[in-house]
């Protein structure tokens, strides 16, 4: 891997962690790393990802927040817009475009499966710290706390999401 592409991927692992670290909003620091390391603001996408903390409303058995984040930043950079349905007539759907994006998307997936077992937020707790919590309560965000949530655990798994983002994103760039 290049340097520059390790120094981008180091920088949004940092960022994602002390992101998470400091607000919390898994979906949301994530892609406010990938943002930042690629010197771009989409306060609509920020806005929109906040729903998505804690596998969804903090509910935790949706998927993770970073993880969505990924398929959101995979979907701004490669996914099929509006613009693509009927424009070619080899390819009247778009789904070219729609599979290059699942294509970064299923990479991002199985890194997850891989580390986390999982791309489900109570899974991932699990795995994380032997139990899964019920956040949208604030006696279990207590625990949940207490547990590490936001001094090494789901901090860490921010700033893995963002670092691999940004892995995948830059060797789909370079293979183009």
């Amino acid at each position: 891997m290049r340097e520059e592409i390790k120094e981008k991927a180091k920088m949004a692992y940092e960022l994602a962690y002390k992101y998470e670290k400091e607000f919390g909003a898994c979906s949301q620091c994530t892609i406010k790393a990938l943002q930042e390391v690629y010197n771009e603001e989409d306060k609509g996408v920020f806005q929109a990802l906040g729903g998505f903390a804690g596998g969804g409303a903090c509910e935790c058995d949706g998927i993770c927040g970073a993880y969505a984040a990924g398929i959101y930043f995979f979907g701004t950079k490669t996914g099929r817009g509006l613009k693509d349905i009927g424009s070619d007539p080899e390819d009247p759907d778009g789904s070219r475009k729609h599979r290059e994006q699942f294509k970064l998307i299923k990479k991002l997936h199985d890194r997850f499966v891989d580390k986390y077992g999982s791309i489900i937020c109570s899974s991932i707790h699990r795995k994380l710290y032997g139990r899964s919590f019920y956040i949208a309560d604030w006696k279990e965000m207590k625990k949940f706390d207490e547990a590490g949530a936001h001094d090494w655990g789901c901090t860490s798994v921010c700033g893995e999401t963002a670092k691999w983002i940004v892995e995948i994103f830059e060797d789909f760039k370079q293979k183009k």
